[in-house]
């Protein structure tokens, strides 16, 4: 694309952007709302724990509603292998009838240029897929909506944000469906996003909705700009340049880098987290992803705590999801119980909200409590298939990102061969 057009364009939405979010301001104080069971509530049943579930958001946040767009790169590169045999974990679709798109790219001799796994449900794309649907999994379709984007030489919208969930398990799916290809235009895939979510693009408009982009990528930015095999501080510039406008309009990007190539040269990835006021979150083995994408809060509430304050128990299999819906097994005792959940804002405010619930021993069980407690068992279960433990994992992140941040900005060596 020429460069002056390039640069009008992002003139052209920054001026848009600033006229939706002039009028914004919000103070940080965290709500707290236990949802479920109500105040009150008589509870009868075989198991000595019950389902409690709310929502928290700091006021930052804005609305109770959530917009998330899920970025993902499909360039030739995500055909590597994922650093684990990930076989049903990342649950997507058997790989039989994939395909691999076009002939894979080397760039610098990193990963572009070695040969694609024989199964791609073990590559790199495989594992930012079963990310997405795991972060999917928690999420509450009644008031959050989800959109999906690819990004390699272009950006294309394949699901647009919708309520139903199921559609976009499918549009993840038919992602693997049509293999990894081409380079990888970060900026197209933002500034696509930044357009979903502002009601620009294909995506129904809503102006009351936290929004925010979830970026995968193994990469490093190497179009629009770029003509030929070598990679331009152009490409990169135009990526950053990209998230300062997605900041603009209070949207989010948080970045996904994923393996070698991403955290070698990190600077479009850290740059797009950095401009947009997202978190920059790099994993060194890509399957390792899927034990960290719920970590992220968009709501600005980043820890709770449930407590039955009548026995001095706390609750177990404690789920916060990134738009701030929780759900968890408490421990009960027969008669009255006071149900006290806390939650801490990431600018160290604190909320609170209490309920009072009356249980009684009986032989029917909840089938609600089971069917989360199965959930949970199948979330936990993927991320000890990994091998590593969570606490190991998120210690190798802290590593990666204190390493990246640190790293001095610089470009990958110009590939070898002719143009393409």
């Amino acid at each position: 694309m020429n460069r002056s057009v390039f640069r009008f364009c992002e003139l052209c939405l920054l001026s848009l952007l600033l006229s939706f979010s002039s009028g914004l301001t919000w103070a940080a104080e965290p709500k707290v709302q236990i949802l479920s069971p109500k105040d009150g509530s008589r509870i009868t049943q075989e198991q000595n724990r019950i389902l409690v579930s709310g929502k928290v958001a700091s006021q930052a946040a804005r609305s109770p509603n959530v917009d998330i767009f899920l970025v993902v790169d499909v360039s030739g590169s995500t055909s590597q292998y994922a650093g684990v045999d990930m076989g049903d974990l990342a649950q997507v679709p058997d790989s039989g009838s994939f395909g691999f798109g076009r002939p894979q790219i080397s760039i610098g001799g990193f990963g572009l240029g070695q040969p694609p796994v024989r199964n791609l449900r073990n590559s790199i794309l495989a594992a930012e897929v079963g990310a997405a649907r795991r972060l999917l999994l928690q999420l509450n379709s009644q008031s959050t909506r989800v959109g999906v984007l690819t990004f390699s030489e272009s950006a294309k919208v394949v699901q647009p944000l919708t309520n139903n969930f199921e559609q976009v398990r499918r549009a993840l799916d038919d992602i693997l469906r049509n293999g990894p290809y081409g380079g990888t235009n970060m900026a197209d895939g933002v500034r696509t996003g930044i357009s979903e979510l502002m009601g620009f693009g294909t995506s129904e408009k809503k102006v009351d909705t936290v929004k925010v982009e979830f970026l995968f990528t193994d990469g490093f930015s190497t179009l629009p700009i770029g003509e030929s095999r070598r990679v331009t501080p152009e490409d990169t510039n135009l990526a950053i340049n990209a998230a300062r406008l997605a900041g603009k309009a209070a949207i989010k990007v948080h970045v996904f880098a994923l393996g070698e190539e991403a955290l070698s040269y990190p600077t479009a990835a850290v740059g797009i987290a950095k401009a947009s006021g997202g978190t920059y979150t790099p994993v060194s083995r890509p399957a390792d992803v899927l034990a960290v994408v719920e970590n992220i809060s968009v709501v600005g509430v980043d820890y709770v705590q449930i407590v039955n304050q009548t026995s001095g128990q706390k609750a177990t299999q404690l789920r916060l999801a990134a738009d701030g819906y929780f759900a968890s097994a408490v421990p009960v005792v027969e008669g009255r119980n006071q149900i006290d959940v806390f939650a801490r804002a990431s600018d160290g405010s604190n909320g609170h909200d209490s309920i009072v619930v009356f249980y009684q021993p009986s032989n029917q069980k909840s089938l609600e409590l089971e069917v989360f407690l199965e959930k949970e068992k199948k979330l936990q279960l993927e991320v000890e298939r990994l091998g590593k433990s969570q606490a190991d994992i998120q210690r190798d992140v802290e590593r990666n990102r204190q390493d990246s941040l640190s790293r001095p900005e610089q470009l990958p060596p110009a590939a070898e061969g002719p143009p393409r």
